[in-house]
């Protein structure tokens, strides 16, 4: 179990949520308030596709994400729309946490709608 302040994560977007990603397992106890933390569940398959997000999960741990905005569960779980959407970059928690981060909706090439990340 990892530090949440101490640890280097992944910025992702799920579903145009901002977020940080880790494969390790986060100690919610170094989570500090205005942030929120989920463990990702893997699929059964291990495909590494992000299948439930949920406060803990205990088997098929994919890893933990903190995000700046609650994640809206139902009956205590949130199915995401699309895979984690990994953006190349790392970042720390306090880096995150004091980083405005606000999204655009925009057209790709095959004409769809899609979030773009603005920092």
């Amino acid at each position: 179990m990892v530090d949440a302040k101490e640890e280097d994560f992944e910025l992702v977007v799920l579903d145009d949520i901002p977020a940080l990603f880790t494969n390790s397992r986060v100690d919610r106890g170094s989570i500090p308030d205005g942030a929120y933390c989920y463990d990702v569940r893997h699929d059964d398959c291990c495909q590494g596709i992000a299948c439930e997000i949920k406060p803990h999960i205990m088997v098929n741990h994919w890893g933990t994400i903190i995000a700046k905005q609650e994640i809206p569960l139902e009956d205590g779980s949130y199915y995401p729309k699309e895979d984690l959407n990994y953006l190349g970059r790392t970042m720390t928690l306090d880096e995150f946490l004091q980083t405005d981060m606000n999204q655009d909706t925009v057209q790709n090439e095959q004409g769809e709608q899609t979030a773009q990340l603005n920092m």
